[in-house]
């Protein structure tokens, strides 16, 4: 399971925007290979260990107050390489976050579309420091909140279901 972690830039940031009633705000996600080999991130990493491709986050979606869900694409005319990697950086170009991948579930990219549908969870840090500065993906919320409504209206008929069955059994 890829293992994502916040660097110590980030956490010098979060604690001078907490002072200072600003935010860190992530605005790209960038890709790379690990130099060629899986590994274990640490905290004090500036960059990726070999970072090949970077892009804008497309889209994202508040999952709860300390996580949000990331999409970007990378095309299909993007380089081919193994993906060891993946970097989400600041609107200053700093590492927040650094997600690694072990070796059972490295991927490629180059010739079809890769892309990132990542959940970053920054539940540790106070609500508010960190966002994702990115439009908002509608449609994803569009649809969970169809399924939202959806379910309460199966658990009212379930409900109702219910009381018309022991009113059933009374008469």
């Amino acid at each position: 399971m890829p293992t994502t972690i916040l660097t110590d830039i980030a956490e010098t940031k979060i604690t001078q925007a907490a002072g200072s009633g600003s935010q860190v705000a992530i605005t790209h996600v960038a890709l790379g290979d690990g130099n060629g080999a899986s590994y274990n991130g640490d905290f004090d990493q500036t960059a990726l260990r070999r970072e090949r491709v970077r892009v804008p986050i497309e889209r994202r979606h508040i999952v709860s107050p300390s996580a949000w869900r990331v999409k970007a694409e990378f095309g299909a005319d993007t380089v081919a390489f193994d993906v060891r990697e993946a970097g989400f950086f600041d609107a200053d170009g700093d590492l927040i976050a650094l997600c690694t991948f072990p070796a059972a579930e490295v991927r490629r990219t180059g010739a079809i579309v890769y892309l990132i549908d990542h959940v970053l969870n920054f539940s540790r840090v106070a609500e508010g420091l960190i966002i994702v500065d990115a439009p908002d993906d509608d449609l994803f919320d569009h649809v969970v909140t169809n399924l939202e409504t959806q379910a309460i209206f199966a658990a009212e008929q379930f409900d109702q279901r219910l009381a018309i069955r022991a009113l059933q059994e009374t008469i």
